[in-house]
């Protein structure tokens, strides 16, 4: 499985359902994280150009069969189109990825066959099927259609190894929450600073955000992921209770007050994080975003205008693209770091 866009939400779902239907957890093989080498070695094969963090779904894929697969034979190639994703959020129109996320996926599949069926010369096979986070019983149907003809499963395995891999993911997601809130509430008894990073779920790859997140851990500030804030009822009471008693808004967890275009759950999950920053006095915003996104560029004034209204300090990386400018990089985040110790 190549380790891009939405896996870095559903890895540990298809890591549980893939180990309960019996494939060892030893034969489930995720592509390298992106670095400068990876993406030299497989990004020569001709494709649309989008977003960055779509044009590597590429080089994950070469590095899964020029590199994965000679050092251990691989059989299958899963790289699924995620097309709605869950979400803790309420009253939304809608929770959907990003369409040239959803469907790169097949645009990877077609870079690798259109001259040369380079999947059928190796011996692997390459399957992207459409899934549905937000409709188990759509999801169930989906997973078993494509994934029967090839391991032979039930639709009662299917449906078991499903509901295990929703509890790999509700045990992984409340582990972080969890941990985040211990940071949290030790943030606020020593008065020290955390930084809520603002992006979508592959910015966590440390070849995307160009260790950005990593250069910020170095000078001591915790980082905290928009997906995985904590949701405690205190913590939410405290931040949001005022303005639901008042009617403002019908739940902590909604975001119609500022963000009426709420149908994309990524930035859907950066408003309501933009809106927890700006509540809680020992946080601050970064925002990072890449070069052609679609969907952050019409809340770059939404995100920014919650955020200090506030006074909250907000800072940003955007337009994020292959080239790494290690040595601007560097001074921002010292700069960053000069004002955050004056803040």
């Amino acid at each position: 499985m190549p380790s891009v866009l939405n896996m870095y939400v559903y890895a540990p779902f298809f890591s549980g359902y893939f180990e309960s239907l019996g494939v060892p957890g030893g034969n489930l093989i995720y592509s390298d994280f992106t670095s400068g080498e990876l993406y030299r070695e497989g990004s020569g094969r001709g494709a649309i150009d989008p977003c960055f963090p779509a044009k590597i779904g590429i080089a994950h894929v070469h590095n899964l069969v020029f590199t994965k697969h000679a050092k251990k034979k691989l059989d299958l190639i899963f790289f699924p189109m995620v097309d709605v994703l869950h979400t803790p959020l309420k009253n939304l129109q809608g929770s959907n990825a990003c369409p040239t996320v959803t469907v790169t996926p097949e645009t990877v599949k077609a870079a690798f066959t259109k001259e040369a069926d380079v999947f059928g010369q190796h011996g692997v096979t390459y399957l992207d099927p459409l899934v549905n986070f937000a409709d188990r019983k759509l999801l169930a149907q989906q997973l078993f259609s494509a994934l029967e003809p090839l391991l032979g499963l039930s639709e009662e395995e299917n449906i078991r190894a499903i509901d295990v891999g929703f509890k790999e993911l509700e045990a992984y997601e409340s582990d972080i929450r969890r941990r985040a809130r211990v940071v949290m509430d030790q943030l606020e008894a020593e008065k020290r600073i955390g930084i809520v990073v603002l992006a979508r779920p592959y910015h966590h790859d440390p070849g995307l955000n160009h260790e950005i997140l990593e250069e910020f851990q170095k000078l001591g500030y915790p980082v905290f992921s928009q997906s995985t804030l904590p949701l405690d009822e205190d913590l939410l009471e405290r931040l949001f209770g005022e303005e639901v008693r008042n009617n403002a808004i019908t739940s902590a967890l909604d975001i119609q007050d500022v963000w009426k275009n709420s149908y994309s759950a990524s930035t859907n999950h950066k408003v309501w994080a933009a809106k927890f920053t700006a509540r809680h006095p020992n946080l601050v915003a970064l925002e990072l975003s890449s070069f052609k996104c679609g969907h952050d560029a019409p809340i770059y004034t939404t995100i920014e205008s919650i955020i200090e209204r506030s006074g909250t300090p907000y800072f940003s990386f955007k337009d994020i693209d292959e080239n790494k400018p290690s040595g601007s990089i560097k001074i921002r985040v010292e700069t960053i770091h000069y004002f955050l110790k004056r803040y």
